[in-house]
């Protein structure tokens, strides 16, 4: 601070202006320094003015008062502006989400930053014994007040903050399903489902048009494919729901480049979205996958990219994603990752892979998406643009307010469910099944046994070993050699099994044995078949012996893409 009186001029300075009267000026009286003056225009439309600014009004800190008292007037006074939330989980502070545009929302938990908030919205005398004390309130009282719950329960509760409009998942009066579209502002669906929503206001659109663009370029493998996709982005948009009981987007291709990260796009159209890479030991991908999670604010869908196989050469497996696929609180911690918290599942989980098969258990919980691009994918001219660089970026609203109305075309039908559909998520399944039927869209997971049968190596040489002898009774020794005419013995014999015939014809009958009953979908050079494996002990053509079949149920076609 410069310590010259007014009269001195100040080193380096010009010369001050001449004095029109010889009498010295009067001092400033303490206290009564005049106001500074006001900010530059610019500065002043960047961010709103400081209500503490815009009211000569002062708010009283009385130390006296119980503090029960005490903090609750002061939260009364510091939530009047109406921005200021308290956050869902015990003593977590308060969360600011301002209206400007350009105030971007954020925790408030720590006595700096409510000092600070404070100091713009409150002019605070300080009290004590009947005396003013001060005019800030005390940083040990900031503290204890963002854990108080006499100074939190002033301020409703937030779960989350959108700045697009999303579904919040509610239990109909008939104990279905059923589905809030939030609309800008505040919406206080129940304990976690308190959503404030400072975007703009949601567009439904009742056409298909831009949806159906983007299908017609893509290289499904099947109808069933196609569908698939529309019924990932149903996933996302209604991804509130069914915590620990959503499918893995699996997504596949015949070829590099092939779409697959296309069709993830357009799943997960609006929802934040992050990536890691796949790794082959558990740990280190749990690592990755916490790290995305717990530090990706809103993270809608999570993508396992271009995961290959494991060092085994078989699968693609993964005990985490199993875990977080069905957990509905699942439990982020690991080392590295700071302190463990427990998480809502409204997690959407994706993996692409062009060569990799994903294992028994992974393929039991997914939604199969699969590309079958012909030619040379660089030659690719689609009407539309680059799906993914052009198409998507520049049409990203319309067809969100597109797939808005299929929803909204489901509730008006009365929300039918598709009870014929089968898949281990069945709540899942059914009703977004129901919203398909109910915009025209058919062949939901048509695709789902066939994709479980080639994925799995086991299931897959079964398959083909059923194929090539279907509806015929035959001993584990007569199968045996199948297999070894096949080729098939590494991936269908127990290697200590493998040397000998009657240690093929016993491990082939262990393997039936634990699959007896099980279908398997099978594309031959003539048509597709559905095989069922049959076990029986009886008479066939002479004394009682075991015997093993592959029974054909189903011979029909997939329904060809569009």
């Amino acid at each position: 601070m410069n310590d010259l009186s007014p009269e001195e001029p100040v080193p380096g300075s010009p010369d001050p202006t001449p004095e029109t009267t010889d009498a010295p000026a009067a001092p400033t009286p303490p206290g009564s320094e005049p106001e500074p003056p006001e900010p530059a225009a610019q500065q002043a439309s960047d961010f709103p003015l400081p209500p503490a600014l815009g009211s000569d009004a002062e708010h009283e800190f009385n130390e006296d008062e119980a503090q029960a008292v005490s903090y609750r007037k002061y939260a009364r006074a510091l939530s009047v502006t109406g921005d200021l939330y308290r956050t869902s989980g015990y003593r977590g502070g308060l969360f600011l989400a301002s209206a400007t545009p350009n105030v971007p929302s954020g925790p408030v938990n720590d006595p700096a930053t409510l000092a600070a908030l404070t100091a713009d919205r409150l002019r605070i005398r300080r009290t004590k014994g009947g005396k003013v004390r001060g005019n800030s309130v005390p940083p040990q009282h900031l503290k204890t007040a963002l854990v108080a719950e006499c100074f939190l329960q002033q301020f409703r509760p937030v779960d989350r903050v959108d700045t697009a409009s999303r579904y919040v998942h509610l239990a109909a009066p008939d104990g279905g399903d059923d589905f809030h579209l939030t609309m800008p502002g505040y919406f206080d669906g129940g304990p976690r489902r308190r959503v404030l929503h400072t975007g703009a206001e949601p567009e439904v659109s009742r056409s298909l048009d831009f949806v159906q663009r983007f299908l017609e370029v893509m290289a499904f493998q099947s109808a069933a494919d196609r569908t698939n996709a529309v019924a990932a982005a149903i996933t996302v948009l209604l991804r509130d729901a069914w915590p620990g009981g959503k499918p893995l987007l699996a997504v596949t291709s015949t070829k590099s480049h092939g779409g697959k990260d296309t069709v993830i796009a357009f799943a997960a159209g609006v929802a934040p979205r992050t990536a890691i890479s796949y790794q082959e030991t558990d740990w280190a991908l749990e690592s990755n996958l916490v790290r995305a999670v717990k530090f990706t604010p809103g993270i809608g869908v999570l993508v396992v990219e271009n995961a290959r196989l494991d060092g085994t050469g078989r699968y693609i497996r993964s005990a985490i994603l199993e875990r977080f696929l069905t957990d509905p609180e699942p439990l982020l911690g690991t080392v590295g990752t700071g302190v463990p918290v427990r998480l809502r599942n409204d997690l959407v989980f994706a993996v692409s892979t062009n060569d990799g098969r994903l294992s028994e258990d992974l393929m039991n919980r997914a939604l199969p998406i699969r590309l079958a691009p012909r030619g040379d994918v660089a030659d690719r001219r689609p009407a539309i643009g680059n799906p993914k660089l052009e198409y998507l970026p520049a049409n990203r609203g319309r067809i969100e307010a597109e797939l808005r109305g299929m929803v909204e075309r489901w509730r008006e039908a009365g929300r039918p469910l598709d009870n014929e559909v089968r898949h281990p998520f069945s709540p899942w399944a059914a009703t977004v099944g129901g919203i398909l039927k109910a915009s025209g869209f058919e062949h939901f997971l048509a695709n789902y046994s066939q994709r479980r049968t080639s994925d799995d190596p086991v299931k897959d040489a079964l398959g083909l070993l059923g194929a090539s002898s279907p509806d015929r009774w035959l001993t584990a020794g007569e199968w045996a050699r199948k297999v070894v005419e096949l080729g098939l013995v590494r991936r269908l014999i127990p290697e200590g099994d493998r040397d000998t015939d009657a240690g093929r014809q016993r491990g082939i009958g262990i393997v039936f044995t634990a699959h007896d009953g099980e279908t398997y979908a099978v594309e031959t050079d003539d048509l597709p078949l559905t095989l069922r494996l049959e076990k029986a002990r009886r008479r066939f053509d002479g004394p009682p012996s075991t015997r093993y079949r592959f029974l054909t149920v189903d011979t029909t076609p997939p329904a060809e893409t569009p």
